[in-house]
C-alpha cells in the first residue's frame, strides 16, 4: 500500500485550484499521493458550488475510485493508494494556523480566480516555516511518480533559481510536449508562445538553451522559492486569469531571482480545461469567457508595465474582435469589444 497518511517531504507544498474540475482535481490528487514522494497538497476551491469539495473529501475518505481520463494513464497504483488520507477543510479566515495535514481543503469563499485561489494556498503554506518550495500545479495535471523528487533535485542541483518550470507533456498525446518550462513574450503584441510546443518528447533540447529562451515560467506547472515569495509577493489578483506569470516573471527580473528549468520532473497537462483557453495543438477555439479573461488581463498587464503601448494593444483588440466577427463567433466578439473597454462581460 502506498501510505499516503505520512507527508513525505515536508519542505514541498503543492497548490491545486478547483473550479467545477473535482474529476481533474481527484486524478491529479491520485497522481501526487501515489508518488514516491508526498508533499503537503493544498486544493483552493473557488466556490465550485457543484459539490466538488464533497466529492474530493469523499475520495480521500476512501469512497469511489480515480476518474481517470484517458486510459494510457490508468495507473494500478492509484488503487494502492492508503485511504483514508488525513485532510482539513478551511474556510478563507482559517489560515493563519498554516498546514496541519498532508491534504488541504480551502473553500475559498468566492470565484477568485488563477491568482486568488494561489494566493490563499501560498499564504496557509507560507505559515509553515519548514516550508521553503512551493508548487502552483494546475488541477488538470498529473505527475509522474518521480517528479515532486525531481522537482526537489532540480532546486538542489541549482541553489541560485529561484522559479523553476516542467515539462509539460500533453496528456491526450502522451508523445508530444505542449512546451518546454514556459513562453516566450512578445511585448509589442502582447503574445506568447510556448517552447518547444507540439515537439515529440524524444527530441533532443538542450536545458540551458530552453532556461535562456524561457521569459516566464508556465502558471500550469510553477514552483519558487520561499525567499522569491518574501522579495516578490504573491501573484496580482487583478488579472483573475492570464498574464500572472509574465507578471511575477517582470516583477522578479527587478531582483535577483533567477529561472531555472527541472527538465527531469515530468507533468502531463490536459490544457485548457478549466477556462475553456484556445490550443493551437488541438485548434480548439477559446470560449468567450477566455477571450474576455484573456483580453482584460492583456490590457491591465500593458498599463502596467508597458504604458506606451496601450494605443497598439488596442488596435490589436479591434483586430481580434474583426476576426470573431469574420468567423461568425459573436459570443466570442462581444467578450472582446467589453474586455477592450473595461467593461463586465455581463
Amino acid at each position: 500500500m502506498v501510505n499516503s497518511s505520512i507527508v513525505g517531504d515536508r519542505g514541498i507544498a503543492v497548490i491545486l485550484v478547483n473550479y467545477r474540475g473535482a474529476d481533474d482535481t481527484i486524478e491529479c490528487l491520485a497522481s501526487l499521493f501515489s508518488g514516491d514522494t508526498i508533499p503537503y497538497v493544498i486544493v483552493a476551491d473557488n466556490a465550485s458550488g457543484d459539490g466538488s469539495v464533497a466529492r474530493i473529501a469523499a475520495w480521500a475518505d476512501g469512497k469511489g475510485s480515480v476518474p481517470v481520463a484517458n486510459p494510457a494513464h490508468a495507473n494500478e497504483a492509484y488503487e494502492r493508494i492508503e485511504r483514508p488520507i488525513e485532510y482539513e477543510v478551511l474556510g478563507p479566515g482559517d489560515l493563519a494556523h498554516g498546514l496541519r495535514k498532508p491534504l488541504t481543503l480551502i473553500e475559498t469563499g468566492g470565484n477568485l480566480g488563477f491568482a486568488g485561489g494561489n494566493n490563499r494556498g501560498l499564504e496557509l503554506a507560507l505559515n509553515n516555516p519548514e516550508i521553503d518550495l512551493f508548487w502552483l500545479l494546475n488541477n488538470d495535471t498529473i505527475v509522474e511518480p518521480d517528479t515532486v523528487r525531481k522537482l526537489r533535485q532540480a532546486f538542489a542541483d541549482a541553489p541560485d533559481h529561484a522559479m523553476l518550470g516542467t515539462p509539460l507533456r500533453l496528456y491526450h498525446d502522451r508523445d508530444r510536449h505542449q512546451l518546454l518550462n514556459g513562453m516566450r513574450f512578445n511585448k509589442w503584441t502582447g503574445a506568447a508562445a510556448g517552447i518547444a510546443g507540439g515537439s515529440a518528447i524524444d527530441s533532443p533540447f538542450d536545458r540551458q538553451d530552453v532556461i535562456a529562451k524561457s521569459d516566464f515560467v508556465c502558471g500550469a506547472s510553477l514552483a519558487v522559492t520561499r525567499p522569491f515569495l518574501e522579495d516578490v509577493g504573491l501573484l496580482e489578483e487583478r488579472f483573475f486569469l492570464y498574464y500572472e506569470e509574465i507578471d511575477w516573471a517582470m516583477r522578479a527580473k527587478k531582483g535577483r531571482h533567477r529561472t531555472g528549468f527541472a527538465d527531469q520532473a515530468i507533468v502531463y497537462h490536459k490544457e485548457g480545461a478549466s477556462a475553456g483557453s484556445a490550443s493551437r495543438l488541438s485548434r480548439r477555439a477559446r470560449s468567450p469567457l477566455s477571450e474576455y479573461h484573456h483580453i482584460r488581463s492583456k490590457m491591465i498587464f500593458c498599463r502596467k508595465h508597458f504604458p506606451a503601448l496601450l494605443p497598439l494593444y488596442f488596435a490589436q483588440n479591434l483586430v481580434i474582435f474583426a476576426r470573431r466577427v469574420a468567423r461568425r463567433q459573436p459570443q466570442q466578439a462581444r467578450a472582446i469589444l467589453r474586455a477592450t473597454f473595461g467593461r463586465p462581460l455581463g
